[in-house]
């Protein structure tokens, strides 16, 4: 008998075995408490909420505190370019001070 002959002997046993186990599984086997009542899940029931909403006042507060600090992030690039300019003068210097110092 070939390796490929035996290969494909114990490939077809696998899959009988692997269908064999599926077959014998039932609905409570793959979810746990679940059970078959005869009638319909009734949708229209509103689920409850897991934690307390907010209200509509908070709700306006932390939208007011958002924008607010969305504007101070927009406002930031300002400052950042003043700090850019003192990176680059500092580069400038420093490279400077480096070339004295190798030629002294």
């Amino acid at each position: 008998m070939t390796a490929f002959a035996s290969l494909s002997r114990l490939c077809a046993v696998l899959g009988f075995l692997a269908t064999a186990g599926c077959q014998s599984a039932s609905i409570e086997d793959v979810v746990p408490g679940a059970r078959n009542t005869g009638t319909y899940p009734n949708i229209n029931v509103a689920p409850q909420a897991e934690t307390e909403q907010l209200t509509d006042e908070e709700a306006a507060s932390q939208l007011v505190n958002l924008q607010s600090r969305r504007d101070a992030q927009n406002a930031a690039p300002a400052s950042q370019a003043t700090e850019v300019e003192r990176l680059r003068r500092l580069r400038q210097t420093h490279a400077e001070e480096t070339i004295e110092q190798i030629e002294n």
